[in-house]
């Protein structure tokens, strides 16, 4: 028999629910339940455009103050700006009007300004002949160039314990189809720890990774054959197949005497006379790995003038001719102008000229009679150590670029930017570096420190001498700072790398190429010559990248021709790609 359930069994889970809210409303205490949380919207305090209106092709600067936003998004820019962001560089092709939309979990809010576009002024003329002659430009001819004990700072401490953002960083570089990736590792000590065998597996396993070559230096310094030899046959053992291409006897041994390291009257004859005792031991050492040699200083040292009997006399025994140049200097308390890197004696200078019967090309043609690559080993804007403000400005990006070119017409097989990695100390002219973190057992966690602006300059002549690219000649008129290098590469594709250094003067270029259908431009630019971070490259920045990989979205501009004429505007103290596809 089913017996009836009493009434308070059927209630009682209803009221054990609802006695809870019956004592919340009473006493009106402590008890009392807490209003909601309401996010309050973002607000926009500020957003304008510096200058506000521009001839067609110049950029102007947006900026914006907002509190309260999770994000920020910029209308018509092509860009995403993370709201820890505050500027943007745009170059805006008719007067255009930017939105700004700052979000947030409590609603949005919205400010629009118009960046008023005039008329540009005729910059210069540009004349290609696709058929001219051409001049090849080595695949390995961007290269860098690191000190041999910074090997656990910059590349890894093992091949177990590699920096993967420095990996990246060339690999963005080796993209476009070139390398084996040349790689110098300074070394002049006896100290033989800096060829450990962890140190050395790391730069195989970079070899592996992304392709990389070395030449690396050994112990001349301390005039010890033996020392020298030991290190050789470390470095060979430790870099094995064709790994490493060639072994540096010291570094820049003419400069020996000045800092006390040879006894006075020290000169080419007793150079000469100890690198014909060393460079045999070396090459045996090694297992008949040729020199890369001579390592002088520069073009104005007094040890040049022998460079070519040198070169005819040692040719068996050298791999690679390599020479140093720096731009300017910071040695001795010495300053260079804010806007130096600009200048053209940055580039062919008459201290240390790429032209001329004593500059670079005089030397080109003995060190090619002897069929051996001819590397600047070492290159950079301003030597003892760069120069702040100056060597990690956006000058240096155009500088890089236009220098790169330089030395490619001259002849040369390519260059090796130097860029030092030690962390207790800030280099301006390094292109990156990097912190790390080091735990018990020793691994390490590697961290962007700076990624400056000479970055992106090596990357877009990276995109330029792409996929076999041979330098092809332009006609240029003008009378403005501009400086125009072209290529074409194996599929027929010409880029027109147009550099205006010029600090007043922006318009339009106008391209005569006929025969070719629509081309596409990547900009270059920066807020103003002197500006160390807001630099973009096809509207891409490494402005607080973590990994080496760009942040943003890729902008590019389709650009038609006019009865075999195309029309492109640069803005002042800016770069421009122009890529025409055949």
């Amino acid at each position: 028999m089913i017996r009836p359930r009493p009434l308070y069994r059927e209630l009682q889970p209803m009221f054990l629910l609802i006695l809870p809210a019956l004592f919340a409303g009473c006493g009106g205490g402590s008890g009392a339940a807490s209003p909601p949380v309401t996010t309050p919207a973002p607000s926009i305090v500020a957003f304008s455009a510096t200058p506000a209106s521009i001839p067609e092709g110049d950029t102007t600067t947006l900026t914006w103050q907002v509190t309260g936003a999770a994000s920020v998004q910029l209308s018509d820019a092509n860009i995403a700006v993370p709201f820890t962001g505050t500027s943007v560089v745009v170059t805006p092709q008719a007067t255009t009007s930017y939105t700004l939309t700052a979000s947030s979990s409590g609603g949005s809010a919205q400010a629009t300004f118009t960046v008023t576009v005039t008329a540009p002024v005729a910059l210069a003329g540009v004349q290609i002949d696709p058929a001219a002659p051409v001049q090849q430009i080595p695949a390995s001819f961007l290269g860098i160039g690191h000190d041999l004990k910074d090997t656990a700072a910059i590349v890894g401490t093992s091949s177990a314990n590699m920096n993967p953002i420095y990996e990246q960083l060339l690999k963005n570089i080796l993209q476009y189809g070139n390398g084996p990736f040349l790689i110098r590792e300074l070394a002049d000590d006896n100290v033989l720890s800096y060829y450990s065998a962890a140190d050395l597996s790391a730069l195989s396993q970079l070899s592996s990774d992304v392709g990389a070559q070395f030449f690396v230096g050994v112990d001349f310094v301390d005039d010890d054959v033996s020392t020298a030899s030991a290190e050789a046959s470390l470095l060979a053992a430790g870099l094995p197949g064709n790994e490493l291409q060639g072994l540096e006897l010291g570094n820049e041994p003419d400069l020996y005497e000045s800092q006390g390291d040879r006894p006075s009257g020290w000169d080419y004859s007793e150079y000469l006379s100890q690198y014909e005792q060393f460079a045999p031991a070396l090459i045996s050492a090694s297992g008949g790995i040729k020199l890369a040699a001579p390592v002088w200083a520069g073009l104005s040292s007094s040890f040049m003038n022998n460079l070519d009997p040198f070169v005819a006399s040692q040719a068996p025994t050298i791999s690679i001719v390599t020479v140093h140049h720096y731009s300017g200097t910071a040695c001795n308390g010495a300053t260079e102008p804010s806007n130096y890197l600009l200048t053209e004696p940055a580039v062919d200078g008459d201290t240390q000229p790429l032209t001329g019967p004593v500059g670079i090309s005089g030397y080109v043609s003995a060190v090619q009679r002897a069929g051996i690559p001819f590397r600047i080993g070492e290159l950079n804007s301003i030597n003892c150590g760069g120069q702040s403000g100056v060597s990690n400005s956006f000058s240096s990006a155009l500088w890089a670029m236009d220098i790169l070119f330089s030395y490619a017409n001259a002849g040369l097989s390519g260059v090796n930017f130097f860029a030092p990695g030690d962390t207790t100390s800030v280099h301006p002219y390094t292109p990156f570096d990097f912190l790390y973190a080091e735990n018990s057992n020793g691994t390490r966690t590697y961290s962007v420190r700076d990624i400056n602006p000479l970055y992106y300059g090596m990357l877009l002549f990276a995109q330029a001498i792409q996929h076999g690219a041979e330098l092809l000649p332009v006609t240029l008129t003008v009378s403005a700072n501009v400086k125009t290098w072209a290529t074409i590469d194996s599929s027929g594709t010409i880029r027109l790398l147009i550099i205006d250094k010029d600090q007043s003067a922006g318009g339009s270029v106008s391209i005569a190429l006929s025969g070719y259908g629509q081309a596409s431009v990547s900009r270059l630019l920066a807020p103003s010559y002197s500006s160390i971070n807001g630099v973009t490259l096809g509207g891409q920045t490494f402005d607080g990248t973590p990994d080496g990989n760009p942040q943003g979205t890729v902008v590019s501009e389709a650009l038609q021709p006019s009865a075999g004429v195309y029309t492109v505007v640069v803005p002042a103290v800016s770069a421009a790609l122009v890529t025409i596809p055949q």
